[in-house]
């Protein structure tokens, strides 16, 4: 008992042990009864105490031992009640056998679900079920080792307890070494799947030997799938019309290097995908290894900063442009403001000369908001208060409120900030006036405030007609406008002035009840 105990069989995983001592126990206790058994466990126990009495924690030792106590008599008394005989082996009593080992096995299942219960937050069923999963093969092993040890026992005890004991050490010895390469093995695979899992790319292999795939979890989130999900998809010879070319791509085992594919669940994703084959260490084709990366942000990025070299490249030739526009145009205004003072009215009505001139100055609008575009002024900051700004510019707009019967209601927080006043006033100003021609008449214009984590936030709101979901996403892009004597560069500059205050601008929400935007500014310098 003592040398099964040291020499235990290791079990993966995480180096399980069993000691095959219980079937010795049980094979004693049916052939030569309880007392011997009882006997044996003791005197092994002070020896294994002796031995390991530094590694050991004694009060584990008093608990393993009672166990085995109420093991052992358990068993004996199942025996006993199920007319059980204790000499050699008879089969015809193999009820009580049976019994005697059920019992044997329940209290020890019992005993230690009870252990781990008073350590667990778990359920004392949901423990007894998975001890039970763990250690029930073992117990018919040992119940193998118990029957061909009793069957040895009632006639060479000495020679059958000495094969039976060497054997097992053997077979221990060599567990143990293939215990802890299995181990060796199981380790290297979950670190493998870690790293795999934690990797932002999706990872899909096909294993043709095994027939399985291993899917990552970066996989599961791009796809938007579940791993079975994903499984179903790639055996499925018909691939669904929906994401076809991505799906297609497993079909074939030729590698394939960075190819962009668009795949569409709720949203649209751009991914990058490369195939490599799967070869063992002599070089065949066991497999494939899909890889694929979402590149979508990158591609709206790139495809951004494209935009904006067109943009820089159209602002400098506007610049030029527009340089050299306002010399002609200054020359041919002046000989119409001339034609204008010295022609008959008649003549004036007959060469529309005033509506040539308003056409001049509109022209003249244009190129100067695409030169404050081109190349807008440093704005000049000094403390100022918003709420100062904005009644300012409601005394401007008053008549023109009161005239289309608006009401403008403002709540302002009064925190002081550092702004160019000029510059916010023309952003104020492109605003309210938005505001005032999206409302017909009758309408609403509230202006207030919050103040979140050092971010001064003011909404600008109107009850009018709201703006499309198609304007919504080219807003603030030059020349984008519904009026038609607008010139579209209106938010474009409101835009460009709030950045250059380090600031943000956006459409907060716009519905046929009404729109407002949120203009956040930092608080100090």
């Amino acid at each position: 008992m003592v040398l099964l105990n040291y020499y235990d069989i290791k079990l993966p995983p995480n180096g399980n042990g069993t000691s095959f001592d219980s079937s010795l126990h049980l094979a004693v206790l049916v052939v030569f009864g309880m007392k011997y058994v009882l006997f044996s466990l003791l005197l092994s126990t002070v020896f294994i105490f002796i031995f390991q009495y530094k590694k050991m924690v004694w009060w584990k030792h008093i608990f393993n031992f009672s166990m085995y106590v109420l093991m052992i008599c358990s068993a004996y008394y199942t025996f006993l009640f199920f007319d059980g005989e204790i000499r050699a082996i008879d089969f015809a009593h193999s009820p009580a056998y049976i019994a005697s080992f059920v019992v044997y096995y329940t209290v020890n299942a019992l005993i230690m679900a009870f252990y781990f219960f008073l350590n667990s937050s778990q359920r004392m069923y949901v423990i007894v079920t998975s001890i039970v999963k763990e250690t029930i093969f073992e117990y018919m092993i040992i119940l193998g080792g118990a029957v061909i040890l009793a069957l040895s026992l009632p006639f060479y005890p000495m020679f059958g307890l000495a094969m039976f004991t060497a054997i097992l050490v053997v077979l221990s010895i060599i567990f143990r070494k293939y215990s802890y390469l299995y181990e060796e093995v199981l380790k290297d695979k979950v670190f493998i799947e870690q790293l795999l899992n934690a990797l932002p790319s999706g990872i899909i292999m096909n294993d043709k030997l095994k027939g399985n795939y291993f899917i990552n979890e970066s996989a599961v989130t791009l796809l938007s799938l579940g791993k079975k999900d994903i499984e179903h998809m790639l055996n499925e010879r018909q691939k669904p019309k929906e994401n076809k070319a991505f799906w297609e791509l497993f079909l074939t085992s030729s590698p394939v290097t960075n190819k962009k594919i668009v795949y569409k669940t709720l949203e649209t994703k751009t991914f990058l995908m490369s195939k490599v084959q799967l070869k063992n260490r002599y070089d065949e084709h066991i497999g494939e290894i899909t890889y694929f990366l979402d590149i979508t942000e990158m591609e709206q990025l790139t495809k951004r900063i494209h935009q904006s070299e067109k943009l820089a490249l159209m602002g400098e030739m506007a610049a030029k442009a527009a340089h050299e526009i306002r010399n002609p145009l200054a020359v041919i205004h002046g000989f119409l403001a001339f034609m204008n003072e010295n022609l008959a009215e008649n003549e004036r009505k007959q060469y529309h000369i005033p509506l040539l001139l308003k056409e001049i100055d509109r022209i003249n609008a244009i190129v100067e908001d695409m030169l404050l575009i081109a190349k807008p002024s440093a704005p000049m900051l000094k403390e100022t208060y918003m709420e100062t700004i904005v009644q300012d510019l409601l005394f401007l707009l008053q008549h023109i409120c009161e005239t289309k019967k608006i009401a403008v209601h403002v709540r302002l927080d009064r925190v002081p900030l550092w702004i160019d006043p000029k510059q916010m006033m023309q952003v104020l100003y492109n605003l309210l006036h938005n505001s005032i021609e999206a409302i017909e008449e009758n309408g609403t214009i509230c202006i207030y405030s919050d103040v979140n984590e050092g971010t001064y936030n003011m909404y600008i709101y109107d009850s009018g007609r709201g703006i499309s979901k198609e304007m919504e996403k080219a807003l603030f892009e030059p020349f984008m406008t519904t009026k038609s004597s607008g010139t579209g560069l209106g938010l474009t500059i409101v835009k460009r002035i709030i950045e250059n205050h380090g600031g943000t601008i956006a459409l907060h929400d716009s519905s046929e009840k009404g729109t407002t935007f949120v203009i956040s500014l930092p608080i100090g310098r």
